[in-house]
């Protein structure tokens, strides 16, 4: 289960660039601990994508940044896992740099995910009240 701070969290980097696996790594790993498997955090990848709240795409060769992939759910989430000729998929990944690096994707924000982060912030969210337990309150 994803708990709202880590949500808003994502939903929160999401509205600002479109994120790679990576600033997905770096956010779950600030809520559910350094150890957190890139399993587990593929499997908020695919909850975000699930819902709605994200597309799932990569950096385009051209001058538009992005391109949505026009694949369903269980295509994109096997490139996110073995990597396409982009860049490394998670599995293939040799360490934590090389997740943090890896290009293969990048997810964006959805209108729905733009109503969501919205609707965390009239809660009262902020970046600054929804530190994960691995943060320091210092950074």
């Amino acid at each position: 289960m994803i708990v709202k701070d880590l949500e808003f969290r994502i939903l929160y980097d999401l509205d600002d660039d479109w994120m790679s696996f990576g600033g997905f790594l770096a956010i779950v790993s600030e809520f559910w601990g350094m150890d957190t498997s890139p399993d587990r955090v593929a499997d908020v990848i695919r909850r975000f994508a699930e819902t709605g709240l994200v597309t799932l795409g990569a950096l385009a060769n051209n001058e538009y940044g992005w391109e949505e992939w026009e694949v369903d759910l269980d295509e994109a989430m096997e490139r996110i896992a073995n990597g396409t000729e982009s860049g490394r998929g998670y599995k293939q990944a040799a360490g934590v740099a090389d997740l943090m690096t890896t290009e293969v994707f990048r997810a964006n924000i959805t209108e729905k995910g733009e109503r969501r982060l919205a609707e965390l912030e009239r809660q009262g969210l902020t970046y600054w009240t929804t530190q994960g337990s691995s943060t320091s309150p210092r950074g």
